[in-house]
């Protein structure tokens, strides 16, 4: 009886050893289901740099297409569309090569080991094309800064399409400071552009101007796009 109880008060301390750390691990998620939405929502610092050089690099592409494109050379706007492309491919390759330190063949690797998700996006790559061709459209016929304003719907149309294609909830007052911010960046472009739009005077403007939002639907939906199908394999693993 005595080797028994022995046996029993083992048995029970080796059960709570072994249930000790899974109730461990409960806590700690249940810690992490809690944390703070402030703090996740947080830019870092890394982040902010890009940013900084995502509207850096923005502003000078627009600046430099309209000087480009205001006396509307003679070429394709496939051919520059094509070279802007093998551009990024290239200092694609250079980055992984010389960056990551990876071979060429793991590119290929990369590739057939994601068919499915490359195949999906095939359908923003394509709209971003159509977006660049666009984009020397309207700088051809319109002024840069008159560009910079328009093209600031692309805010508006991304909300649009999160909510038909991904299905978002967006709140009243999400909307209101998403029309907010649009009015107010539209508001002070064009309130230190001293460019007017004269459509009597040259109907070029109006194309310019379509295909302006064109580029603003174009930005939208791709990006919304990009993000269901990264949200889906996320999902899948």
């Amino acid at each position: 009886m005595h080797g028994r109880g022995k046996q029993t008060q083992i048995t029970r301390m080796s059960s709570m050893d072994v249930e000790a750390p899974k109730q461990e691990h409960a806590s700690v998620q249940e810690e992490n289901k809690y944390v703070d939405p402030q703090q996740s929502d947080r830019i870092t610092s890394t982040g902010l740099k890009v940013l900084i050089l995502l509207a850096f690099q923005n502003c000078t592409k627009n600046l430099l297409t309209r000087y480009v494109m205001k006396d509307a050379p003679n070429f394709l706007y496939s051919a520059a569309v094509i070279g802007s492309e093998l551009t990024k491919l290239t200092l694609s390759t250079l980055y992984i090569l010389l960056i990551d330190k990876r071979s060429i063949s793991s590119i290929g690797t990369f590739l057939r080991g994601d068919v499915q998700n490359t195949k999906l996006l095939i359908i923003p790559a394509c709209v971003y094309n159509m977006q660049q061709t666009l984009e020397l459209v309207a700088l051809e016929n319109i002024h840069a800064s008159i560009f910079s304003v328009l093209v600031q719907s692309k805010l508006i149309m991304t909300a649009v399409f999160s909510v038909i294609v991904l299905r978002k909830q967006l709140r009243k007052a999400q909307v209101i400071s998403l029309v907010l911010l649009t009015v107010g960046v539209v508001l002070c472009n064009m309130e230190d552009s001293n460019v007017n739009i004269d459509f009597s005077k040259d109907s070029s403007q109006l194309k310019g101007i379509i295909a302006t939002l064109g580029i603003a639907v174009a930005s939208g939906f791709a990006a919304v796009y990009t993000e269901k199908v990264i949200k889906k394999k996320k999902d899948q693993n």
